[in-house]
């Protein structure tokens, strides 16, 4: 059983918070009411709080209502601690300029990745920005990574949530999970063979602080046609390597 909300009301209003992504960026008071079960007048009186907090501002132009400044400014708080970005910004911009592809660091959040930060080759464009942005640990390189050297908990948090089939290639048999992540753990790396997106493969491995638990992930992605059998192992020396390095400096 999950623990009891001690003070309902703040957990209501903050469920109105995570209800705004990056895919909805923006909402009107009937979408959250819709999205949640609430009566509209309890999330406009709570949304009305929010904005007069800062949280929370309205878009004038469509009357909807989106994140506020004060946002940002708790997000600067926590990337002010966040050594190890700085740590791996160049391990991570090494690899890219190495392998020709995207980096990507993310950090575990209640069974799913948050992304960190992601560094590109400098012969390309620099790709969006990943901080904040969430995906699923169990069909991700860099989630698998992770999940592979988590207490067994969170794996159990993740599968009671749910093995949703992005692709083809998605493991959605907890079983067939676990010997992945079994797998993992003999090999050091974790493969995203196109599960999350078509198309798409990744190598990852955890980031693992002096306790030999999990702080972080990092990975390398990209087109699937430019990641032969050859090239993962090529690129999971050279992974394996900037980790070690990373986790020498922490």
């Amino acid at each position: 059983m999950s623990e009891e909300i001690k003070v309902k009301s703040l957990y209501k209003a903050l469920r109105i918070m995570d209800c705004f992504t990056v895919n909805q960026p923006e909402l009107g008071i009937t979408e959250i009411s819709e999205m949640l079960g609430l009566y509209k007048s309890n999330v406009h009186n709570i949304v009305d709080t929010f904005v007069k907090a800062g949280y929370l501002e309205q878009n004038p132009d469509n009357e909807k209502y989106r994140l506020g400044m004060k946002i940002l400014e708790l997000g600067h708080v926590i990337s002010s601690r966040m050594n190890i970005r700085q740590i791996m910004l160049p391990f991570m911009q090494e690899l890219a300029d190495f392998t020709n592809e995207t980096v990507y660091l993310g950090t575990p959040s209640e069974g799913e990745v948050i992304y960190l930060d992601s560094s590109s080759p400098k012969s390309q464009l620099s790709t969006r920005s990943m901080l904040g942005v969430k995906a699923p640990m169990y069909c991700t390189g860099i989630g698998k990574a992770m999940l592979a050297f988590l207490p067994e908990e969170v794996l159990h948090t993740v599968v009671a949530r749910g093995l949703k089939q992005h692709t083809d290639n998605t493991l959605t048999d907890p079983e067939k999970l676990k010997e992945e992540l079994a797998a993992i753990r003999l090999r050091g790396y974790s493969i995203d063979n196109m599960e999350h997106e078509f198309g798409i493969k990744c190598i990852g491995m955890p980031i693992l602080n002096t306790k030999r638990q999990v702080v972080a992930g990092i990975s390398i992605s990209g087109p699937s046609l430019r990641f032969e059998e050859d090239k993962i192992k090529e690129y999971a020396v050279k992974l394996g390597e900037a980790v070690r390095s990373i986790e020498g400096k922490l």
